[in-house]
C-alpha cells in the first residue's frame, strides 16, 4: 500500500476509535483524527488528533492545507436524538459539516485518493415498504426522522464531490452497532443491556421489534475497507450485519451469559410499555460485499460473547457502575 495520511472525522466516537484501531492495525502511515473535543495524547505514534469542528468552515479548510490527507473518513455527527431536540444543531453539524469539508478538499493541490461518509439505515423507511430480499442500497428514501434528511443529503454531497473532483467516494449505512465502546444514541440499549448483565442488575430494553446489528469492530473494518481497498466510482452501500429481534438478542445474551458462568447476573428484558421500533433492518448488503469482499461479519454470538467479557473485566476493575446505564 502506498503512503497513506487518513483524516477521520469523530474519530474519538464509538465507530471512529474503531475505525481508527482498524487502521493502524492494518499498516496505515498516519491517522489523524479530528473532533470537536480535545482527547489528549495518543498511544501510537502514527495517530494524533486535532481539535475542531466542521461547522467552522475557515478552520477546516485551513486544517486541510496543511494536513493535505490522502484519504477521509467522515464520522462526525450528531445522532438522532440530538437532531431531534435540536434540528438546526443538527443540520448544521450533519449537513452543512458535511459540505464544509468536501469543498475543503475539493480544494486541495493533491487531490484525494478516496473519500468515505457515514450514512446510516435511517435514510429508509420501514421494512415492510420493501422486497422479500431485504432493503437495497437503491431503494427509496423514506425516513422517519430529521437524522434520516440530514443522511440523505450528506449522501448527496458526498456525490457531488464525486463528480466535481472524479475522487472515488463511498458512502455507507449503517443501522444498530453494539459492542464495547457504544455509549451514546437511544439504539445503544442492546450495548446497555450487555453492560447491566456485567453488574448484575436488571434492565429494559425500551423498544421491541427488529434490529438490524452491527458489531463494532465490523463497523471500524468496514469503514477501513472502503477507504483503502480497491474501488473507483460513487456508490452507496449498506454495511453487513445481521438482523434479529430485540427478544433474539436478548435471548442470545442470556445464553452467552450462562456460557460465563453468570446466567444468575442475567437480568435484562424488554420493557412492558415498549413501542416498537421504527428502525429498518434486514440490509441487503450484496454490493458491498461484491466491492469489498475482505469486509468481516462477526456472529452476533460471538460478539455478544467478546462483548461480554470485555464489561465483565471493566466491572471488575471498577471501569464500570449504574451511571453507564443511562
Amino acid at each position: 500500500m502506498a503512503e497513506a495520511r487518513v483524516l477521520v472525522t469523530g474519530s474519538t466516537g464509538c465507530i471512529g476509535s474503531a475505525t481508527v484501531n482498524w487502521l493502524l492495525d492494518n499498516g496505515v502511515d498516519e491517522v489523524v483524527g479530528f473532533n470537536r473535543s480535545n482527547p489528549g495524547p495518543t498511544k501510537d505514534s502514527r495517530h494524533r488528533n486535532l481539535q475542531g469542528d466542521v461547522t467552522d468552515q475557515a478552520a477546516l479548510q485551513e486544517v486541510l492545507r496543511h494536513l493535505c490527507p490522502s484519504h477521509v473518513i467522515h464520522l462526525a455527527a450528531l445522532q438522532t436524538p440530538e437532531c431531534r431536540d435540536h434540528p438546526f444543531r443538527g443540520m448544521e453539524v450533519n449537513l452543512v459539516g458535511t459540505v464544509n469539508l468536501c469543498r475543503a478538499c475539493a480544494s486541495l493541490d493533491k487531490p484525494l485518493e478516496r473519500f468515505v461518509f457515514a450514512s446510516s439505515g435511517g435514510v429508509f423507511g420501514p421494512r415492510s415498504t420493501y422486497g422479500p430480499a431485504g432493503v437495497q442500497p437503491n431503494d427509496p428514501y423514506l425516513p422517519h426522522s430529521l437524522y434520516g434528511y440530514w443522511k440523505i443529503g450528506g449522501e448527496g454531497v458526498a456525490q457531488a464531490f464525486h463528480q466535481e473532483t472524479g475522487v472515488p467516494t463511498a458512502s455507507l449505512r449503517l443501522a444498530t452497532t453494539y459492542g464495547p465502546g457504544r455509549d451514546l444514541g437511544y439504539t445503544a440499549a442492546g450495548t446497555r443491556a450487555l453492560k447491566a448483565v456485567a453488574l448484575g442488575v436488571p434492565f429494559a430494553i425500551p423498544y421491541k421489534g427488529s434490529e438490524h446489528y452491527h458489531f463494532v469492530d465490523d463497523v471500524g473494518a468496514g469503514f477501513g475497507c472502503a477507504a483503502l481497498h480497491p474501488f473507483s466510482g460513487h456508490e452507496a452501500f449498506n454495511l453487513r450485519g445481521e438482523t434479529r429481534t430485540v427478544e433474539q438478542f436478548l435471548e442470545l445474551l442470556h445464553e452467552t451469559a450462562g456460557a460465563c458462568g453468570i446466567a444468575d447476573q442475567c437480568k435484562v428484558h424488554v420493557a412492558s410499555d415498549a413501542e416498537e421500533t421504527p428502525f429498518v433492518y434486514e440490509l441487503n448488503a450484496d454490493s458491498a460485499v461484491a466491492a469489498f469482499p475482505e469486509m468481516p461479519l462477526t456472529n452476533i454470538k460471538e460478539g455478544l460473547r467478546i462483548s461480554l467479557k470485555y464489561y465483565l473485566a471493566a466491572a471488575e476493575a471498577g471501569e464500570l457502575s449504574m451511571s453507564d446505564l443511562h
